[in-house]
């Protein structure tokens, strides 16, 4: 029997991926190890420790700047509370009003 194929089907691909692991309180344990041995005396400062400082720093200076310490979340939290006031308003106006009664009123007949 002839075996054609019109189509080639594509083979499946294999990775070779091996996961890493990262501990950030780990390593935010060691940082701090490593400048205390630098401010005793203990070990040199090198130009990787430096940057590895800068690098640390800027990270914690994002990451306390992301969590509701910006001005902006301060306006998102009014923005939301102007916005529930505004609602709870209209709400209540409609629900005092025969509004509400003139509409269900319609949708019933």
């Amino acid at each position: 029997m002839i075996n054609l194929k019109f189509s080639r089907l594509p083979k499946y691909r294999k990775f070779n991926y091996t996961p890493v692991f990262y501990d950030e309180a780990k390593e935010e344990l060691h940082s701090r190890v490593d400048d205390i041995k630098r401010e005793m005396g203990e070990e040199a400062r090198s130009k990787d420790d430096v940057k590895d400082h800068i690098r640390r720093a800027y990270k914690a200076k994002q990451t306390s700047n992301r969590y509701g310490t910006a001005p902006g979340h301060k306006l998102y939290v009014a923005r939301i509370a102007a916005i529930a006031i505004i609602l709870t308003v209209i709400f209540y106006y409609l629900w005092d009003s025969n509004l509400l009664k003139i509409i269900f009123e319609g949708l019933s007949q």
